[in-house]
């Protein structure tokens, strides 16, 4: 059920539709207020945060956020939040939890907030406690002709041209974005009459009774406001004080990498634990529940921030979603309200691009969930997410790499020639363990520490470290395959020869081609103390001839190598010839051998390719 539901919620948020609510959000940074009374200024202290409820986390840093909470109401009857997501473009929809109101408007602004604090300065002291009685020193003069004068006085207040005195002077028709401006000097009551001194020259200030600690200022925040529409009983229902909202979105700034402990015990049994390390950038999370996703969606908007006023923009989005997209559909006409999830869609989600190589996107979406989750912004955590059993082999592999025919090898530079000698040098025998996924989840593409367990004093945690690999994507029923280490004890050899150069063997499009024939052999000896299986892949430029000992070969379409960057680096270095695919091709030959303890094991192949 809840991966049905996540999917569901990821399937809402990548198709990116159309909001019909009547949604204003300004730019943070915009001389854009809300229009409210004087009498709805609110304190700091009024302001709330929507709790996080729930979160799923993608591999690439986004995360679905859901908030939901019982949230104070202001006087008349909205929800006034400090909470300013910057969501994905077209992913940011608000919902109502009321039987009684439903959602009107979002809108995101600046408006005046009332702020108390503590006073830390003579002005704020001084602004704190108007009327109250106070003695002074004052400094007064220059250098050395200054001195200090004393005073006893009462505290009128500090001079300050108001917000509605600013705006009419500079012709805004609103004070709501507007801040008074208060003098730098101080009005005094003594003895002689009212007196303004210049707070800076102010050197002592004491109190003939206890100062008030705080004072009481103005200042522009930017809030988030959700207008409710009550029905009229709830409306003239006094008791109304709070109300159940939320709001649903795709933010950047947290993500989970994944990473494998693989145990094995030398017998075919392996204990695969999977545990997550969680990046936390973006909000505190307290009890919530976490789900981690497997496979990351297309978020085709990932790069722009949701102004949610864009209403043209959001149009255009809309128009993009197909006629079958359940969230146009159901949508494009409503208000997003009184609404806790959407209908379950069990279509696939976050298919890969054409072209892209990054292999998570590759995966299909599959959720781990993780309860009572807290996190605070900035933190890092480590949680264990699954444990498994699982059987595995160990397997040995030898790749050898493609080099270019002697024609075209002519082309090269040192450097390149430099290149190509790198990947003779790796022509080597690997260790490697295949993992068959017998579970119901999927092996994750993730950094993979392999132990061995040691069963000496029958201590489980007694284990040796044997390499760190990459585990590949595998699906419920298939396999991956971790790299352990070079199998020095397996020796390699190739031998590779011309057998053949036959002139104008071929006339195509009125060229004449030669032929040349090759034969090879692969020579393996195992100087370990047991048996090993090892598979053979040898690539080679043109077509394949014959191959020994129930050996397979087969001609591979270049334009899926190069779909798939599986040719070697050094392909782009040469001109090749308009007609080499025609006439020649990728061919690979592949044997799977079992060799005996110091027996040793030939694998024989020939091919040709022509030339003109």
């Amino acid at each position: 059920m809840i991966k049905q539901t996540i999917r569901s919620q990821i399937s809402a948020v990548s198709a990116l539709c159309a909001l019909s609510l009547a949604i204003t959000f300004s730019d943070c940074q915009s001389a854009y207020a809300i229009p409210i009374a004087e009498s709805e200024i609110a304190s700091s202290s009024s302001l709330t945060r929507m709790p996080v409820k729930e979160i799923t986390v993608f591999k690439d840093g986004h995360a679905l956020l859901v908030h939901e909470g019982e949230m104070p109401l202001t006087t008349s009857g909205d929800v006034i939040l400090e909470d300013l997501p910057k969501p994905v473009l077209g992913t940011f929809f608000p919902y109502s939890l009321e039987t009684r109101a439903r959602l009107n408007s979002v809108t995101a602004g600046r408006r005046k907030i009332q702020n108390s604090q503590t006073a830390l300065t003579i002005p704020e002291l001084i602004a704190a406690n108007v009327g109250a009685l106070v003695h002074i020193d004052e400094l007064i003069g220059h250098d050395t002709q200054s001195k200090l004068l004393s005073s006893d006085a009462k505290i009128i207040g500090i001079p300050t041209r108001s917000a509605e005195e600013l705006a009419a002077a500079s012709g805004e028709t609103s004070a709501a974005l507007t801040l008074p401006v208060k003098s730098n000097l101080v009005e005094l009551e003594t003895a002689d009459g009212h007196s303004f001194v210049a707070i800076d020259h102010i050197q002592k200030l004491a109190f003939k009774s206890t100062p008030r600690a705080k004072v009481s200022d103005e200042n522009l925040r930017n809030v988030l406001t959700m207008a409710l529409d009550w029905e009229k009983s709830a409306r003239n229902n006094t008791q109304e004080r709070s109300a159940r909202v939320g709001m649903m979105y795709v933010e950047r700034g947290i993500r989970w990498i994944p990473n494998y402990k693989v145990t094995i015990d030398g017998q075919g049994r392996a204990r695969v634990k999977l545990q997550a390390t969680l990046v936390n950038d973006l909000t505190d999370l307290k009890d919530v529940n976490c789900n981690l996703v497997v496979g990351v969606p297309s978020f085709a908007f990932k790069g722009e921030t949701d102004p949610i006023s864009l209403s043209e923009a959001l149009a255009r989005v809309a128009s993009y979603a197909g006629n079958e997209s359940r969230m146009r559909n159901n949508l494009s006409n409503s208000i997003m309200t009184q609404s806790q999830g959407y209908a379950a869609d069990d279509s696939r989600v976050g298919a890969a691009e054409p072209g892209e190589r990054e292999t998570t996107k590759n995966e299909d979406l599959f959720v781990f969930s993780v309860k009572h989750l807290t996190l605070k912004k900035g933190e890092r955590m480590v949680v264990p997410v699954e444990e498994y059993t699982v059987e595995y082999k160990d397997l040995y592999t030898l790749e050898l790499a493609v080099l270019p025919p002697p024609e075209v090898q002519s082309q090269r530079s040192g450097s390149q020639m430099d290149e190509q000698n790198k990947l003779v040098d790796l022509n080597k025998v690997m260790h490697k363990i295949r993992l068959f996924n017998t579970t119901k989840h999927p092996f994750t593409t993730a950094p993979a520490l392999v132990v061995v367990a040691n069963p000496r004093d029958n201590d489980p945690g007694n284990t040796e470290v044997l390499a760190q690999g990459m585990m590949t994507y595998a699906s419920p029923g298939s396999n991956s395959e971790l790299t352990l280490t070079n199998a020095v004890d397996i020796k390699t050899k190739k031998e590779e020869k011309e057998t053949g150069r036959t002139p104008d063997a071929v006339n195509w499009q009125d060229n004449k081609y030669a032929r040349v024939d090759l034969s090879g052999v692969i020579t393996l000896t195992n100087y370990m103390d047991k048996p090993i299986t090892i598979e053979i892949k040898r690539k080679v430029l043109g077509r394949l001839d014959t191959i020994s000992d129930g050996g397979k070969m087969k001609m591979v379409n270049t334009m899926d190598e190069l779909k798939e960057r599986e040719l070697p680096p050094w392909w782009g270095y040469y001109s090749w010839p308009g007609w080499w695919s025609y006439m020649n091709g990728i061919g690979e030959f592949s044997w799977t051998k079992t060799i005996q303890p110091g027996q040793s094991a030939d694998a024989n192949y020939t091919w040709h390719y022509f030339w003109r």
